[in-house]
């Protein structure tokens, strides 16, 4: 299929038997198609369009679906798209991506034409998301040393790659001229480089890695390099992962667990004092993302950890629902059943993980779940009386 080419879909809603949650599956169940990173964005600004990655026709491409009609346009053609880490810009005009792990590219969404705006030096691999400045300016990105890179194609790999320590540098690409420049290169594995909102001068990135074996998982730098410190020292046997900004840029929030639990908590560290908290203690939930001012947060329950060394002291039973937390009362309630597998599907580490992110309008959650055949895209919607639940004092 070409740019441009569209699909008509026929939207199916149901309501959880659990919770009377509508649930709507919004792509066919019989065609891989899954969401972008969880912290990329994905709506347009008034929520009516929303970006997506579908395999139809032999290649994973991204596509733009109109919520109203329910037809979805091609934006994108050929093989190689990287279709966890693409996102539209804030004023609604592009789509940014990385192609065959060597060019950035924009789309624009007006008439499909495309441009390369940087393209990753022969002896280097743009690896994970590359993320933008709230003004979508300029990117973080990590590349990763060719002779060093091995495609991450499941989680025994993904163990080895850690000891590998490979070479691996954080850089600033100018999405204006194309011209970027390394903030942070190290012999180990660099990872989820990320801008705090509405301040450049901040980015945050990870020591990647089975979780129980690195050393601090989440760092900051300065954009010019300088100033490279821990978010914070992990305590005895704890874990953390899956780090965000909160949209407002207000704090960086985390998954944190420890050795031998099976909750897990939400913390929250302040890039002004420096004070980190646990905010509230939650079911074992692997991502987690706020809406635009942190008060709301979803979580995705899960189960065993496959990205620990220790895996028998992280066994827990599977949790297949979807949550919201409310951070000001700290009480949280089941949304919805996700029920994903959470399998490795053909090489592909992330395409069944439901990924949970808010609307614009904060009334919805996306997700992915292949419980229905194949990877899909639902939008299940926030009951007023699960959130009235959980504002009560």
């Amino acid at each position: 299929m070409a740019k441009g080419s569209q699909i008509q879909f026929n939207f199916h809603t149901v309501q959880d038997a659990q919770t009377g949650a509508r649930v709507t599956r919004l792509t066919p169940p019989d065609v891989l198609c899954h969401r972008n990173y969880f912290y990329q964005k994905c709506f347009t600004r008034n929520g009516a369009k929303l970006l997506f990655a579908g395999e139809f026709e032999g290649n994973r491409n991204y596509y733009l679906l109109d919520l109203k009609t329910q037809k979805a346009v091609q934006l994108t053609e050929g093989k190689g798209d990287n279709t966890f880490g693409g996102f539209l810009s804030p004023d609604d005009q592009f789509l940014y991506y990385v192609k065959n792990e060597r060019s950035l590219q924009r789309v624009k969404l007006a008439d499909f034409s495309e441009k390369t705006v940087y393209t990753v030096p022969e002896d280097w691999v743009g690896y994970g998301t590359w993320v933008a400045n709230s003004e979508c300016t300029s990117l973080v990105g990590i590349e990763i040393s060719r002779e060093d890179w091995t495609p991450l194609s499941d989680w025994k790999i993904f163990q080895e790659f850690y000891h590998s320590n490979p070479h691996c540098r954080l850089l600033r690409v100018d999405l204006i001229n194309g011209k970027s420049r390394v903030i942070h290169e190290k012999n180990e594995w660099l990872g989820h480089p990320i801008y705090r909102p509405f301040d450049d001068n901040t980015v945050a990135f990870c020591h990647e890695g089975p979780h129980d074996l690195v050393d601090a998982r989440m760092w900051l730098v300065n954009e010019d390099g300088s100033d490279v410190r821990k978010v914070k020292e992990h305590a005895p046997g704890e874990s953390c992962t899956h780090e965000f900004w909160v949209p407002d840029g207000s704090a960086l929030m985390y998954v944190s667990y420890l050795k031998g639990q099976h909750d897990r908590h939400i913390r929250c560290f302040d890039p002004q004092t420096g004070e980190d908290i646990c905010l509230m203690t939650m079911p074992a939930c692997s991502h987690l993302m706020s809406n635009e001012n942190g008060t709301l947060l979803v979580g995705d329950g899960s189960g065993t950890p496959v990205d620990v060394k220790d895996t028998a002291s992280h066994t827990i039973e599977n949790d297949p629902w979807l949550y919201i937390f409310d951070a000001r009362t700290r009480r949280h309630a089941p949304l919805a059943a996700h029920n994903s597998s959470w399998r490795v599907l053909d090489g592909d580490r992330q395409v069944t993980h439901p990924h949970p992110s808010f609307s614009p309008d904060d009334r919805h959650v996306l997700f992915t779940t292949d419980y229905e055949g194949l990877p899909a895209l639902y939008l299940a919607e926030i009951p007023d009386a699960l959130l009235s639940s959980l504002r009560k004092d």
